[in-house]
Parts: structure tokens; C-alpha cells; sequence
């Protein structure tokens, strides 16, 4: 038997505390597995006065060590590193390059127990663990400082004595009690080790049960010889066999039981994430194996909630820096630009001029991202943008003879259809407004990542960080009181940056940066507890806190959430990448053994919370949600599923039912009047869809399209007049292509080839051109009505279509059909799917609209039964 380690169980979580061998150690210090747990035990302050946390512990061990500020210092140097290291395998060395935190991490992890890359090298087999340990050893140097401080810490019981008197003097310094260490991590096992070989006696203090071994089984190997400490018949084991639920769980998990569980505790399926956070309630605490997407989805809702997170991802002025050092390429040597990045730089706020804000314009940047589809680089872009805005003056021209005030949209568009093509659809000036945008968002990425001068330090990157913060005051008004805390926490962060005179690349630094505002150095993946203990509103807890809950005085409603059958129980184990479970079995080191321990195990330690879990007294209710990301009918997790719940399924009334409000009979004939005045083609949209003519007319003052799928109609539209005018098939193309320097030239061509049919040109000719219809003072011909439905009316045989074009020449039909919506009392909101919805330009977003696959046996018309388009 190791004297100096000894185990004492409990099955009764609620008095452990008053059996004599746990009291004997009340005045040692009580160090917890996790924040949560440490917690908990506050509650029992009267019985063990000395208790703390083991990750502030480990701090104390490594001082420094775990600083962000270090961490990043070290990512940079890692990054900067990578950049000149050559190596045989270029595929490898890539793909490190790519994964430079989880690199990080495992150097860190294996350095804190002082392994080496000499000591792993004899057992590597794989081409990354070879390269592995040469760049681990290049960045030595990185940890040394620190680590000398932790080997001093840990190598005399005087010091280790001096540390733990920091937290109390007046302990018992011959034994430390370590309580809920149901796995132990690399780290602590290393320290643990150490202070057991220094002469202080560890008591490990632990739930188990040896009724249920399938279930507690596992702990038998967590504190056994193999790992350093005893075997399980030295341990000592008390009892209190109360009719907790927990043993009914274990008991039915073993076949001992096969009757259900009679409780108050409910589950919950949930439909969809909006329904769960509907359903939130404040005084309850909500845990969930998935709680890191949870609290994703969460912080759209309820973004308050989370400010004393402050993690710069969650303001716009955090997403505004991240994507500036994003643009950046190192492999292509260039500043790449994509949808998302122009996209979300605008919408931060943080982007402006005298005039206003780019946030103002989304919706017409929005309108014409399809016009760069094909640009990459920020040159590419800004050449864009001048192309498109001479090709707006060009393609407004005909406007001008009309005397058409920028007011009148609906003349103005059936006077020139190209309007039709969302970014012609854009105003002018706002085009020159979100050119001045860009070119100061490529001036601020320029600044920031000036590739002239390579490296700096990281003192003067935050420089020039703060500068751009300084320089965005016109933007200060529009910041939350949160926002403007944060931003002042920035500043006092780059005003005090790491002590480092060293110049690092800059694209290391960007990189660096990147991580930095993501929190990503501010984790390691083996630790249980990287979370404040502070139980806030709304936010989402790890599973995993369950263990400091059972012992708090008021004991709140708890609620696990995401408990379907994907993420309970958890079936994966972090594991130091890219080390292999081979090479870690051959090296058989007793503190990276804890990696093997905790892969090996991973089901079990569900399987324990759980029954940790069923423990609680307060009030338990489980709940999944059946739609969520890409999965469908996602059912409850298999733990809930033999316990026989009671369900909840009374969410109360759907909030998003259609409640008709009071009409007014003079308020209806109002809107009738003006809905009465609109173009005759728009009561065409509302025949045929109400809710496409409300986000035509009523949103967005007129329809206009931009998927590539419907742009190839207007272009065919196009090519169709340009060919009963005359004009030959080289100049439309010439023509087309200038308009359209995003398309490509086959497409173009293949374009044109299907619309220059003879019969097409002459029935153009003959009922689009030839034949004209009038709005207000304005007469036009009935070819830009193909531009506003994509085709002409003869292109379906629908009776649905047909009676549809009726409302252009039948105005009874027209004031008929705003009666019927009237009196029906149905919103114009609500949707008509049918096969038109293919022709429709909000099916993108609207949640009704039918997608091809659910119009089976149909090509563009239906008369064309093999889906070969051929009326393209």
C-alpha cells in the first residue's frame, strides 16, 4: 500500500461530509477538480474551511505560463517559425501550418510535464511526429523561462508549502484532500506526483458505488498503482444507501431494473432552436453537452446576456479586426476580398466617412455582390466597381429622355428593364458611397498589413490598432454602452502589450491576432474547467458543472438541453494532435498516460455525470431539439430514453400564428385606392403570389433579380430584342459581355446561341416590341414585362398562370381580386407556392417557396416534360 495516497469513497453526494474518514481531513486543503465544484463546496464552508479550485492552483505552479498574453507571444513565435522551416514532406508541413494552435497546444501540454522531443523521438513512426519534434524543439526556448519557474515551484516541500500557505496558513500541511478528480489531466497528475514523492499524503475523495461496476468501474484504474497512487482493496468506502435516483439509473443501466423511474423530472422535444429559446427561463440553470453551439445560437438572441464574456467576436468592432487581419494571403501574395468578409465589414458599423455609415447600405451591397462574383483580389474588386458604375450611367440613358425623377421607380423601371438585374437596380450615388467605403476598408487592411515592411513588433502592430480605433470616432455614437466598455478594454490591453522587443512577420502576427480575438489562447483542450464559475442569465453551461450544483444551499430548476441521441452521451476525447495513441503507449509516460485514460474512457465519464446528475434534488427537465443545423428528427439521447419521463409537450400557443387585427371599413377603402393606382403588372405578382408582391412592391419598391439562375433569363430577354432589332450575334455578344464582365464567355455564348432562334425573334418582334401598354403618363412595349416575370405570358399552360396576366387588361378582374384579399382577411404576407416559384426573385429566402426538386417532371415551361429548357 502507497501511504502517502489513500481513497475515500462516497455514494451519497448530500452527506459524504459527515462520515468520520472524510472528516478527519476537514482542516486539509480541499483542492476541486473544476470551478463549479469549488463552488458548491462554499456551501459546506463550516465543514471544510480550506477549499479552492486546481486550475488556480496550477496557475500558482506555473506562474505566467498560462498568461494570454504569453500564449500569443507564442503563437506568433510558432507562426514565425513555420515560415522558415523547410521540410521533405511540403503536404505535412502545410497542414501544421494550418493547425498552428492545436500544434501549440500539444507543445504546451507535453512541456508542462516536462517531456521532451528527445524523449518522444525513439518511438515516432509517422512523418508528422518526426517533424512534430523538430519544430517542438525550435520553440523550447519559447517555454523555458516559465517552465524553470514551475521546476523551482515543485522541487522542495518548502516551496510547494510556501505557495499553498498563499491560500491558507493555517491548513493541515501534512495532506491535501482532491475531491471529484474522476479523470486527472496530464498536468495534474505531473503535480500530484510530485507532491506525493515531496512527502505530502493525497487523499482522493471521490462518488463511487461498487454495486454498479459497469458504471464506477472505471475509477478503479483512476486511482490505481498503474497510475502512481493505490489499488482499490486499500481503499476506504462509506455508505449512506438513500433512495437516490442516481442508483435507480445505474441499476437499470446493469438490467437490475427494468421499471421505470418515478419522478417529477420531464423531457422536452423541441422542434426547433427557436422554440427552446422561447421557452427560456430566468431563474432556471441550463446545461448541455453541446453547449458551445448552443450559446452560439443563443447570442443572437440574447446578445446582453453575454457581456461579461467579453469576447471581441461578439461586438462588431471584434468582427471588424478580425476580418481586416484576414485579408491578408500569404500563399497569393495578395489582399483577398469575399463576400463575407466585404459583407460583414460593412454591416459592423465601424466603417465610415463624414457622410454616414456603411452599415446603411447592406441592402444594396447586397444587390450587387453578384456583379463580382468572379473578383478576388481587392485590384479586382475596385476595377469592379468602376465598371459597374460606367455601366449604370450607360444603361440609364434611356431615363433620361423620359424627364423620370428618381421617385418614380415604376416608370423608370418598365422604361428601362434592365433595372431588372439587382445591381443596375442600385442608385448611383449609392454606388459611389460604397466605393469610398471599400477603398477606405482596403486603406485600413493596408495600413494594418503593410507587406513594404514585413515585420514589426507586436508593441507596434497594437499601435497601429489603436490608431484605427482612434480614427473610427465618427463611429462612437452608434456603440452600446457594452461596446464602448470593451472597446476601452482593448485600448488598455494594446497601451500594455507583451514585453517583447522581437519582430515577427506581420502575416504571423495578423494570424495571431486572429486567434487572439477568437479567445483560442485562452483554452486548452485537455483541461475539464476553462469557464467562469459565475452562473450568469440565459448562458448555456458545460455538462460537466453538474458536479458543484447538488451542493449549493438553493438548489435552482435545471435544465439539460441538446440531450439528443448526437451529443449524450459524448463519445470523443481530445487527444494532443499529432501525436498518435501508439507513440504514447511506447513512450508510457505516467502523466500522458492521462491522454490514453481519458480516450479510453470517454462513455464512462457520461455515464457518471449522469448519475451524478439523477442525484440532484432541485427540478430536472431534459430536452432536444429534433431540427437542429443539418440533422433531422434528431430523437433523445439513449440515457433518457429507459428512464420512461413524463413529456412535456404543452409549449403553450405557436407565437408566430397569424392573429387578424381590427379592420376598418374606411381604412380598407383607402388602401384600395392606392393599391388601385399601382402598374397593372403588379396585380400579375399578387395573383400570383400576394407575398412576392409585397416583397416587390411594398419592401423593395420593385422586383429585381440576382441569382445567376434568373439572370440568365433577363440576358436572354436581352439577346431576344437586341435580335429583332437587327443586331447581328458577334456585337450582342460584344454588347453582352461588357454589361456582364462577370460571366464567363462559353456561357455567354451558349446564351445567346438559345435565344437567337428565328421563332423566338419573330414572336418578340411581334408581341413584345410591336405591341405596347401604358402606365400614368408613360407608354411602353409588353417585351419588359418578361423582364419583371422572366418570360412571356404564353410560356405555361397553367390556368393559374393565364387568369394571372388577366389583371393586364381587366380592370374588374383587378379590383375583384383586392376585394377577395380583403375580405378574406388573409395578409398579403402569405404565400401561394407553386411551380412559378422557380421564376420568383425571393425564393432564396422565402421559407414557402418550392425548390426544383419538389416540382418533379417539369422543365422551365410545362410543356417541356424532359427538363431541357428548351424555351431558354
Amino acid at each position: 500500500m502507497n501511504q502517502k495516497v489513500s481513497v475515500i469513497t462516497y455514494n451519497n453526494p448530500y452527506t459524504f461530509h459527515m462520515q468520520g474518514p472524510v472528516r478527519q481531513y476537514q482542516t486539509s486543503l480541499q483542492l476541486c477538480a473544476t470551478t463549479s465544484l469549488a463552488s458548491g463546496m462554499q456551501s459546506l464552508s463550516h465543514v471544510f474551511p480550506f477549499v479552492e479550485a486546481m486550475r488556480v492552483i496550477v496557475d500558482k505552479f506555473y506562474p505566467g505560463w498560462n498568461n494570454s498574453q504569453v500564449r500569443f507571444r507564442q503563437y506568433a513565435s510558432l507562426s514565425d517559425k513555420l515560415r522558415n522551416f523547410t521540410s521533405d514532406n511540403p503536404d505535412v508541413l502545410q497542414s501544421f501550418k494550418r493547425n498552428k494552435l492545436n500544434l501549440l497546444i500539444t507543445m504546451r501540454n507535453l512541456s508542462e510535464i516536462f517531456l521532451t522531443p528527445e524523449m518522444l523521438k525513439p518511438y515516432c513512426q509517422t512523418e508528422e511526429e518526426k517533424l512534430f519534434c523538430e519544430i517542438w524543439e525550435e520553440m523550447l526556448p519559447e517555454f523555458f523561462y516559465y517552465l524553470d519557474k514551475a521546476k523551482n515551484n515543485l522541487e522542495s516541500i518548502e516551496k510547494v508549502n510556501q505557495i499553498l500557505d498563499e491560500f491558507n496558513s493555517n491548513r493541515d500541511k501534512s495532506s491535501i484532500l482532491l475531491h471529484g478528480f474522476y479523470f486527472i489531466t496530464p498536468v495534474q497528475h505531473y503535480i500530484f506526483t510530485k507532491w506525493k514523492d515531496l512527502g505530502i499524503q493525497l487523499v482522493f475523495l471521490n462518488l463511487y458505488d461498487d454495486d454498479n461496476p459497469s458504471l464506477f468501474g472505471f475509477l478503479e484504474e483512476n486511482f490505481s498503482s498503474e497510475h502512481g497512487w493505490t489499488n482499490r482493496e486499500n481503499w476506504t468506502i462509506t455508505r449512506d444507501d438513500a433512495g437516490l435516483l442516481g442508483k435507480q439509473f445505474a441499476n437499470m443501466l446493469e438490467g437490475k431494473s427494468l421499471n421505470p423511474l418515478h419522478t417529477d423530472m420531464k423531457e422536452i422535444p423541441y422542434n426547433y432552436v427557436i422554440d427552446f429559446v422561447k421557452d427560456i427561463k430566468d431563474e432556471t440553470v441550463y446545461l448541455s453537452p453541446n453547449d458551445e453551439e448552443l450559446n452560439t445560437r443563443l447570442r443572437d438572441f440574447y446578445p446582453e446576456a453575454f457581456v461579461k464574456e467579453r469576447h471581441f467576436l461578439s461586438y462588431p468592432l471584434g468582427q471588424y479586426l478580425l476580418h481586416l487581419h484576414s485579408i491578408w494571403k500569404e500563399d497569393e501574395g495578395e489582399y483577398v476580398l469575399t463576400e463575407g468578409i466585404i459583407r460583414e465589414c460593412f454591416a459592423s458599423g465601424w466603417l465610415g466617412d463624414e457622410e454616414g455609415n456603411a452599415r446603411d447600405l447592406t441592402h444594396q451591397l447586397e444587390k450587387i455582390l453578384p456583379y463580382f462574383s468572379d473578383c478576388r483580389v481587392d485590384k479586382d474588386w475596385y476595377n469592379r466597381l468602376n465598371k459597374l458604375m460606367l455601366s449604370k450611367q450607360s444603361i440609364s440613358k434611356s431615363l433620361r429622355k423620359y424627364n423620370i425623377s428618381r421617385d418614380d421607380h415604376f416608370k423608370a423601371v418598365r422604361v428601362n428593364p434592365g433595372l431588372r438585374f439587382s445591381f443596375f437596380s442600385v442608385p448611383f450615388h449609392d454606388l459611389k458611397r460604397i466605393k469610398a467605403y471599400f477603398v477606405k476598408l482596403i486603406k485600413d487592411a493596408r495600413n494594418l498589413l503593410d507587406m513594404k515592411h514585413e515585420r514589426i513588433t507586436i508593441k507596434g502592430h497594437f499601435d497601429k490598432i489603436q490608431q484605427l480605433l482612434e480614427d473610427a470616432h465618427l463611429n462612437r455614437e452608434r456603440l452600446s454602452d457594452e461596446e464602448r466598455a470593451l472597446v476601452q478594454s482593448l485600448k488598455e490591453s494594446l497601451t500594455n502589450p507583451v514585453n517583447d522587443q522581437s519582430d515577427y512577420h506581420i502575416s504571423d502576427l495578423a494570424d495571431a491576432i486572429i486567434v487572439f480575438l477568437k479567445n483560442g489562447l485562452e483554452k486548452n483542450d485537455i483541461e475539464i474547467d476553462e469557464e467562469n464559475p459565475e452562473l450568469i442569465n440565459f448562458k448555456i453551461h458545460r455538462f460537466e458543472k453538474v458536479d458543484g450544483l447538488i451542493y449549493l444551499e438553493k438548489q435552482p430548476p435545471l435544465h439539460f438541453c441538446g440531450m439528443d441521441e448526437r451529443h449524450f452521451p459524448v463519445v470523443a476525447a481530445p487527444m494532443p494532435w499529432p501525436i498518435s495513441k501508439e507513440l504514447l503507449f511506447k513512450l508510457n509516460n505516467s502523466a500522458a498516460n492521462m491522454y490514453l485514460f481519458r480516450e479510453k474512457y470517454r462513455l464512462s465519464f457520461s455515464k457518471y455525470l449522469f448519475y451524478l446528475t439523477l442525484c440532484y434534488k432541485g427540478s430536472i427537465t431534459f430536452s432536444w431539439i429534433r431540427h437542429f443545423n443539418d440533422e433531422e428528427n434528431l430523437d433523445k439521447s439513449i440515457y433518457i430514453e429507459i428512464m420512461k419521463l413524463s413529456r412535456n409537450n404543452d409549449l403553450g400557443k405557436n407565437q408566430f400564428d397569424y392573429e387578424p387585427s381590427l379592420t376598418v371599413e374606411s381604412d380598407i377603402e383607402e388602401t384600395m385606392a392606392i393599391l388601385e393606382t399601382l402598374p397593372k403588372e403588379e396585380f400579375v405578382e399578387m395573383r400570383l403570389c400576394p407575398r412576392r408582391f409585397y416583397y416587390s412592391t411594398v419592401s423593395d419598391l420593385f422586383s429585381s433579380f440576382s441569382s445567376p439562375f434568373h439572370e440568365q433569363f433577363l440576358i436572354g430577354n436581352m439577346v431576344k430584342i437586341y435580335g429583332a432589332l437587327g443586331t447581328g450575334k458577334e456585337e450582342i455578344i460584344d454588347l453582352l459581355q461588357n454589361l456582364f464582365p462577370f460571366m464567363s464567355h462559353i456561357r455567354m455564348r451558349a446564351i445567346v446561341d438559345n435565344n437567337l432562334n428565328e421563332n423566338l425573334i419573330k414572336s418578340t418582334l411581334r408581341f413584345g416590341l410591336r405591341r405596347h401598354t401604358s402606365y400614368d403618363d408613360i407608354t411602353y412595349p409588353l417585351s419588359s414585362t418578361s423582364f419583371q416575370f422572366l418570360t412571356h405570358r404564353g410560356a405555361f399552360e397553367s390556368e393559374h398562370w393565364k387568369r394571372s396576366f388577366d389583371m393586364m387588361r381587366q380592370r374588374a378582374g383587378r379590383r375583384e381580386l383586392l376585394s377577395s384579399i380583403s375580405a378574406s382577411h388573409v395578409p398579403l404576407l402569405k404565400a401561394t407556392p407553386s411551380v412559378f416559384c422557380k421564376l420568383c426573385p425571393h425564393n432564396s429566402y422565402c421559407e414557402d417557396a418550392y425548390y426544383p426538386v419538389d416540382i418533379k417532371g417539369k422543365g422551365f415551361d410545362d410543356r417541356d416534360e424532359a427538363g431541357t429548357g428548351t424555351t431558354l
